[in-house]
Order: C-alpha cells, then sequence, then structure tokens
C-alpha cells in the first residue's frame, strides 16, 4: 500500500508541473497554435511597381515644364498655299500634315486667313519660330489656343473651289466641266462670297482623293464654263 501512495503522490507532482514545462521547454506548440489560427497574417505591403515604359504619369505627379500641345497661327502665305508649302517651312519641327488646319475668309475670295498648327510640344513650337526667323519677315506665327484650332473643318486637299460660276449655272453644268474627273457628284455646294467689288458665285466640290483634286486643278484650271473662265482652288 505504501508503494501504492507513493506513485500516486509522484504522479500527482508530475501533473501540478506540466504547464510550466509545456511553455517553457516545447515552445513549438505556440507555433503550431498560430498554424491552426483562424486568423490570416497578412504578408508585409510591398512597394509599388515603377510604371512601364511609356505608360502616362501617375496622377497627381507633375509633368514636366513644356510637355503638351501648343497651338500656333501661321500667316503669310498665298491663296493656292499647299500643305507641303507648310511643311518645307516647318521642316524638322515634328509636325505632320495632319497637325495642319487653313481658315479660308469667306468674305475675301477665299484666301486663307491663317494656318493652324498643333505642335506635339513647347520645343516644337520653339524650332518653328527659330525656322521662321531664318525665312525673313515673309511668314509670322502667333500663339492660338484650341478653341480656335477645334471649329475648323479640314478640307484634306480633296476639296476645289471654282471661281467665277455664272449666276445661271446648274449642277448639271459643273458635271459637264468636271467630265473625265473623279469627284462625289453629290458633294457640290454654291455659294456667293465677297471679292473684289462686286459679290461672286464659287461652286465646291469634293473629289474622292487628293490625287484627283490635283489632276482636277491641272486639267480644268481657266477652263471655260457656260462662255465663263473659271479658275480653280484646292482647298487644304
Amino acid at each position: 500500500m505504501s508503494m501504492i501512495r507513493n506513485a500516486i503522490r509522484s504522479s500527482l507532482s508530475l501533473r501540478a508541473l506540466d504547464p510550466a514545462i509545456n511553455r517553457s521547454s516545447l515552445p513549438f506548440l505556440q507555433d503550431s497554435r498560430k498554424c491552426l489560427s483562424t486568423v490570416t497574417e497578412q504578408p508585409p505591403p510591398s512597394s509599388p511597381l515603377p510604371p512601364p515604359p511609356g505608360a502616362s504619369p501617375v496622377d497627381g505627379v507633375k509633368k514636366p515644364a513644356g510637355e503638351g500641345k501648343l497651338y500656333g497661327k501661321f500667316s503669310g502665305f498665298s491663296k493656292h498655299t499647299l500643305k507641303s508649302d507648310v511643311m518645307n517651312v516647318l521642316e524638322g519641327c515634328n509636325v505632320t500634315p495632319e497637325d495642319l488646319r487653313f481658315s479660308y475668309m469667306r468674305g475675301a475670295n477665299l484666301n486663307p486667313a491663317g494656318v493652324y498648327v498643333q505642335f506635339p510640344s513647347r520645343s516644337s513650337y520653339d524650332s518653328a519660330m527659330r525656322a521662321i526667323a531664318k525665312k525673313g519677315r515673309l511668314y509670322r506665327l502667333e500663339r492660338a489656343t484650341q478653341s480656335q484650332w477645334d471649329p475648323i473643318v479640314p478640307c484634306e486637299g480633296k476639296v476645289v473651289a471654282l471661281h467665277g460660276i455664272p449666276p445661271n449655272a446648274i449642277v448639271e453644268d459643273i458635271d459637264r466641266f468636271l467630265s473625265g474627273c473623279l469627284y462625289h457628284p453629290g458633294s457640290i455646294q454654291f455659294l456667293t462670297i465677297q471679292g473684289m467689288g462686286s459679290p461672286k458665285r464659287v461652286a465646291l466640290v469634293r473629289f474622292t482623293s487628293q490625287t484627283q483634286a490635283m489632276n482636277a486643278y491641272i486639267t480644268k484650271n481657266r477652263n471655260f464654263l457656260l462662255n465663263q473662265r473659271i479658275n480653280l482652288q484646292v482647298l487644304q
């Protein structure tokens, strides 16, 4: 019996020490509790990735000074100026024919009021100023706004103005005059402009391409319509 009592006392002593042993000598149990926890641990925050090449800057970050489109009004050209003429002056200024829009004065025999230019950057605009300075005082470039650029509908070198149309001329007369040319028949429009002295009648015709418009200018300019000489102008 004494042996049994001694065994019981020894067992009770070990049970009393179990919590202390578990906490101090078995730290992996604490780790196992963490692994079984229902709360998911969040990974440490990662630093933002740099934007890929060519990507737009992040909102709130200022763009470098001088970046962004600028608009200018180019003047000093004649009535028959083409986009290619302007491009020759602005060579090396990083502009394309699509960056040019011609504004015509209806009250001045459809002479160009100015050529509006869309520059991709301030440096491009400055290059144009230097290029014009080398040409002398024949041309002039001044700042313009997008509100002046937007309303202009480009003719793209496909619209031809027929000056000197007789008062009694009708659409069928224009068709006969342009025989052999490729144009859109339903595009013929008549308008009256204020020329030198009395008002003049003009017909506008849209051709299928720039090549066809230039072909009409070469083959039909200064021909006669109802015994009246007709002058052609290719609108840009």
